[in-house]
C-alpha cells in the first residue's frame, strides 16, 4: 500500500506498536497510560516543549548541550556537572549507535566491556538496554528537560523507552535519517517509521503531555540552507497530520553571519505558512541553532572560538535554543569538564551581547531571507505538485526524481547532485543545483554571488574550491586564500 500523509488509526498504530515493543526484553516495560501519568508527575521545568514556549513568549535563549556514555551512573555524574558547572538549561542524551542500530545484544557486550575495563566502549548512553524503570532515575536526577539526541532510519523503540522514562523531545526526522544516516533504507521505511514517532509523541500530546520533536533537514555541511529548510517544511507538515503541536527547527549555522541569521528567520516564517495554508493551526514553532557541523579545529582553543562565532550568530538571529558543542569536538568523545567549559564560554556570550543591538547591512540580510525563502517555496511546491497535494507522496517521487536532494549523501538512493561552495564572504551558494526546480533568479543571484569569489582569485571555483571550503574552518579561516 503507497504510503500517504494521513494520521495513522489506532488500530494501525496499535498492530505497529506491539511490533516495536517485541524488539528487545526492556519494551515490555513501556505502558502508556502509565508512561502519561509518570510524566505527569513532572515539573513543568523539566518538560522541553513548556521550556521553550516559555522562552519564546519572554524572549530567552536557552544552552543544551548533548553528551552520551554507557554506564548510568557516570551518565548521572555528567548530566549533574553540565548542570551545575556548566549552567546548562538543556539537555541532550545521546544514544549509542549500536542502539541505533537495533544491535542490542552487542550494545549488551560493550556495557559489559565498559564496566570491567572503566573504559568507554561505546558513543552514547544504552537507553534500550536500561529500560524504563532504570532510565527514570536519570530524568528524575536532574532539574532540566532530557531530549533524546541521534538520527536513525527506526527511532520508534528508542522514543518509546525515552518518552515513558521522561523524556520530553527528540531528534532525527524522515528525510535526514535517509538521506544522511542510511545507505540502502528507502525513504518510504524512514518516513513511515518517522510518522509512527510522530503519533506516538501526538497521542501524548492529546492526553495532556506536551512533546517536542526537533526537526533537522539535513547535515549544514557546505548545503545551502534552502535545501534543508525544504526537507525540515516537509517533516513538519507529516508531524502536523500525526497531532504533534510544538516543533523546534533547526538551523546549522555555516560561518557567515548574515546567511545564517537569514535562515533563522526565513525557516520558521516559511514553515509557519506552510502549515497555516495547510490548515495546521494551533503549533507552536521555535528554532535552535547549532555549530558548525564539518571538520573541527583539533585545537581546543580554536574550536571554542568556532563554538562562540556559532553562539553569537544565535544571539543575533533570536532563537529560543543554541546547541552549545565542545572544545573537544574533533578528537573523541568529550570529558564533562571540557563540555561544561565550552557551556560557560557560550553562556557568557549570550550574557554580555543579548542587550546589545547587532547591526548588519539590512539589505543584504533582506536578500538572504527572501531567496532563502523563495528557493525553499519552489522545492516543496514542487514536492506538493508531485504528491497531488500529498507533501509524502510527493517527498517520494521528490527524492527519486533529485528535485528533494542532499549534500555529501549516504543513501545509494539519494541523487547527490547538488553541490554547494562558498562565496567570497563565506556564504554557502549552489555550485550545482541538480535537478532543483529553480528558476532564473535563483541560478542569476547564485551566479553571481560565486563570481565574486571567482574575480579575486587566479582559478575557477570549482570542485578542487569545494574540498578546501570542507577544511577551511578547521585549518583556521572561513574562506581559503
Amino acid at each position: 500500500m503507497a504510503i500517504k500523509n494521513r494520521r495513522l488509526t489506532d488500530e494501525e498504530f496499535g498492530r505497529q506498536r506491539a511490533e516495536v515493543l517485541s524488539e528487545w526484553s526492556t519494551g515490555a516495560e513501556v505502558d502508556f497510560e502509565e508512561g502519561i501519568a509518570f510524566n505527569k508527575t513532572l515539573p513543568p521545568s523539566k518538560n522541553y516543549a513548556e521550556q521553550l514556549a516559555m522562552a519564546k513568549e519572554t524572549g530567552a535563549m536557552l544552552t543544551r548541550s548533548d553528551t552520551g556514555v554507557p554506564s548510568i551512573e557516570e551518565q548521572t555524574d555528567y548530566l549533574s556537572h553540565l548542570q551545575d558547572a556548566g549552567r546548562s538549561d538543556l539537555f541532550g542524551v545521546i544514544i549509542d549507535s549500536l542502539t541505533r542500530t537495533h544491535q542490542y545484544e552487542a550494545a549488551e557486550e560493550a556495557i559489559e566491556k565498559s564496566r570491567r575495563t572503566r573504559e568507554w566502549f561505546l558513543n552514547g548512553f544504552p537507553i534500550v538496554h536500561y529500560g524504563v524503570a532504570k532510565t527514570r532515575t536519570l530524568t528524575q536526577a536532574v532539574d532540566r528537560p532530557l531530549q533524546l539526541r541521534g538520527v536513525a532510519p527506526d527511532w520508534r523503540l528508542i522514543l518509546e523507552m525515552g518518552l515513558a522514562a521522561g523524556f520530553t523531545a527528540s531528534s532525527g526526522a524522515g528525510f535526514i535519517s535517509f538521506s544522511q544516516f542510511s545507505k540502502r533504507v528507502p525513504i518510504e521505511t524512514t518516513v513511515r517509521n518517522y510518522q509512527y514517532n510522530y503519533a506516538l509523541m501526538g497521542r501524548y500530546e492529546e492526553a495532556g503531555v506536551p512533546m517536542l520533536p526537533e526537526i533537522s533537514g539535513g547535515v549544514g555541511v557546505l548545503t545551502p540552507n534552502s535545501l534543508l529548510h525544504a526537507a525540515t517544511v516537509v517533516d513538519a507538515i507529516i508531524a502536523a497530520e500525526q497531532g504533534v503541536k510544538n516543533m523546534s527547527l533547526m538551523v546549522h549555522t555555516q560561518g557567515n553571519f548574515a546567511q545564517d541569521v537569514a535562515a533563522m528567520r526565513a525557516l520558521p516564517q516559511v514553515c509557519g505558512e506552510y502549515l497555516d495554508e495547510l490548515g495546521y493551526k494551533g503549533v507552536t514553532l521555535s528554532v535552535v541553532a547549532t555549530s558548525w557541523s564539518g571538520k573541527f579545529p583539533e585545537d581546543a582553543y580554536e574550536s571554542l572560538a568556532a563554538i562562540c562565532l556559532g553562539v553569537l550568530a544565535a544571539v543575533a538571529g533570536g532563537v529560543q535554543v543554541v546547541h552549545v558543542k565542545t572544545m573537544q569536538e574533533a578528537l573523541a568523545i568529550p570529558r564533562k569538564e571540557a563540555n561544561a567549559a565550552s557551556l560557560r564560554a557560550g553562556k557568557k556570550v549570550i550574557e554580555m551581547v543579548r542587550v546589545q543591538k547587532l547591526e548588519f547591512e539590512q539589505n543584504t540580510l533582506d536578500t538572504e531571507q527572501r531567496m532563502q525563502v523563495v528557493e525553499t517555496r519552489a522545492v516543496v511546491d514542487r514536492i506538493l505538485e508531485m504528491g497531488d497535494g500529498d507533501v509524502i507522496a510527493g517527498a517520494i517521487q521528490a527524492a527519486d526524481a533529485g528535485v528533494l536532494d542532499q549534500v555529501f549523501a549516504t543513501n545509494q538512493n539519494v541523487a547527490g547532485k547538488v553541490i554547494g561552495v562558498r562565496d567570497a564572504r563565506g556564504a554557502v551558494r549552489y555550485l550545482d543545483h541538480g535537478n532543483l526546480p529553480f528558476g532564473a533568479e535563483i541560478l542569476e543571484f547564485h551566479k553571481s554571488k560565486i563570481a565574486e569569489r571567482e574575480s579575486g582569485r587566479d582559478a575557477p571555483v570549482d570542485y578542487d574550491t569545494v574540498v578546501q571550503d570542507l577544511f577551511s574552518i578547521s585549518a583556521g579561516e572561513l574562506v581559503p586564500g
